[in-house]
């Protein structure tokens, strides 16, 4: 039996209930609230989520869950056999997992009118107590996550210019094809997909990529192949 914890509204999280559906392999979800966050660390030194129990081992970080389940389960393939498609997709799950992530990061909860909404969330799985107090220190300590990476210190309309043309990048990489990366599904596109959808749940970034026919299109392919009954 797979046991998947995680925080259901992360984009690696998100990515990897989706790599399992793809793969046809059933999993049980556990959801880990802010309050018993510190409780990952009794399953993996890093205490990073989503972490993935099977058979008796345990693996941590959306990377490596997705390479396991890879190597595990043969069909269908979700990196691909060619080596320079593969190359592709080892960088494009690179660019979403650590810079896409930090845009969608500080769009959905470092702007006052976004964090108001992504922040209950967040914090949907904790205690009414907890959501109190914790709820108006979520901006903040997202804002000085953001500002110590790098995009936080962006003005709001930078923000949204630079996520406009990473969104721009996409429908580029696209150009007539239905996949990012070869004529399959694949790594790449559940990655990108998992932080881009997140943009897309915003007012600005539902307002850019409606822009972005191509691209629209590309996400709604790839929430068809690997939507899982039940997920949000």
């Amino acid at each position: 039996m797979i046991r998947l914890h995680q925080f259901e509204v992360s984009p690696f999280c998100d990515k990897i209930r989706r790599a399992l559906h793809v793969k046809g392999q059933p999993y049980e979800v556990v959801e880990v609230p802010l309050t018993r966050v510190t409780s990952v660390s009794k399953l993996n030194p890093a205490g990073k989520l989503p972490t993935l129990e099977h058979d008796g081992l345990v693996v941590s970080d959306s990377t490596d869950i997705a390479a396991y389940l890879e190597e595990t389960f043969l069909e269908p393939p979700l990196y691909p056999a060619d080596p320079a498609e593969r190359a592709l997709c080892h960088v494009l799950e690179d660019w979403a997992d650590e810079s896409l992530y930090f845009y969608e990061m500080t769009l959905r909860f470092t702007l006052p009118h976004n964090a108001r909404r992504f922040t209950p969330l967040l914090l949907a799985h904790d205690p009414p107590w907890f959501q109190r107090l914790a709820g108006p220190l979520i901006p903040w300590l997202m804002r000085r996550t953001t500002k110590g990476q790098g995009v936080g210190r962006k003005s709001p309309g930078q923000l949204v210019h630079d996520i406009e043309q990473h969104v721009a990048a996409v429908r580029g990489l696209l150009g007539t094809r239905d996949w990012l990366v070869g004529d399959a599904l694949t790594i790449a596109d559940l990655s990108v997909f998992a932080q881009l959808s997140c943009i897309h749940a915003t007012d600005e970034g539902g307002k850019m990529i409606g822009a972005e026919p191509e691209v629209a299109a590309w996400l709604a392919r790839v929430d068809a192949a690997s939507h899982a009954p039940g997920d949000a």
